[in-house]
């Protein structure tokens, strides 16, 4: 007995004294981390820079400021240049001529994390600690730069205001919920009642012109109630407003659209939608 209990002391101490030498043992990627820590500060060192430090080992540095810019929210646009490059050979990895253009909080590029902290119209630079990955030029646990310029953020209600100035289009009426309703050509007797059948040609876009939907091309025509729920609210609100013979353009937020979840592939979460409605015959 006393003998069993001797030998599970001792296994139990080796296990032990195993766990406290380990704890003392710093791990490979520790030390990397560490390196590319002391190699991002120093190249930070060498612009006579003070970055400032985030989330995951990350550093960055303002090159251009705006304090009167406004912060992203979740699914603003956001648009920028940007380009990667080894913080340690200057070897640049990747800087698209194009802008990348995505909804903030939908999409996260390696240096996402940064747009968190910018206001529109300013320009960074960031220090990214490397990963056990290796790309070409960028060896593993090598750390990366990334330049940040031409960044801009911009509300559904910015991108709205955008697309109505592009097309020159003349507001008749914005209402407090974000419907704006542009009337192309006027129509003939009254708006129609609540219970009304409204006879409709349309074609639903995006405010980057892609068309989603629509019945311009067919012969048949789209029916809504007037009053009713059938279609999205901005459509329904927009369509109580027109008059028999009247073309008009409807364009509204996606709070008065699919709202946060989209529709199906083709309109994404959070996304203005824009109408463009003919009323054929009100019964």
């Amino acid at each position: 007995m006393i003998g069993s209990i001797q030998k599970g002391f001792w296994a139990i101490l080796a296990v032990w004294t195993m766990s406290s030498c380990l704890s003392n043992v710093e791990l490979a990627d520790e030390v990397k981390a560490k390196e590319n820590q002391a190699q991002i500060l120093a190249f930070f060192a060498k612009q006579n820079q003070s970055p400032i430090a985030i989330e995951n080992g990350a550093y960055y540095a303002l090159t251009k400021t705006n304090s009167t810019g406004e912060l992203a929210s979740k699914a603003d646009t956001l648009q920028m240049h940007y380009e990667l490059s080894n913080l340690l050979t200057g070897q640049i990895i990747e800087s698209p001529k194009d802008p990348l253009v995505y909804q903030f909080g939908y999409l996260n590029p390696i240096f996402g994390r940064l747009m968190s902290y910018l206001k529109d119209g300013e320009e960074a630079v960031m220090g990214l600690p490397g990963t056990s990955q290796s790309f070409d030029g960028l060896p593993a646990f090598t750390p990366v730069k990334v330049v940040i310029k031409n960044y801009s953020v911009r509300s559904q209600n910015d991108r709205i205001e955008e697309y109505i100035a592009a097309k020159k289009y003349t507001v008749k009426e914005r209402t407090a919920d974000g419907l704006r309703y542009i009337s192309l050509t006027p129509g003939t007797g009254d708006v129609p009642a609540s219970g009304k059948v409204v006879k409709l040609k349309y074609t639903g876009r995006l405010l980057n012109g892609i068309a989603f939907d629509g019945n311009m091309a067919r012969t048949d025509s789209f029916s809504v109630t007037i009053g009713s729920s059938q279609t999205v609210k901005g459509f329904s609100a927009g369509v109580a407003k027109m008059r028999l013979g009247e073309r008009a353009v409807l364009v509204f937020p996606s709070s008065l659209g699919y709202g946060e979840k989209g529709s199906s592939t083709t309109i994404p979460g959070f996304t203005p939608l824009v109408f463009e409605i003919y009323v054929a015959k009100i019964q």
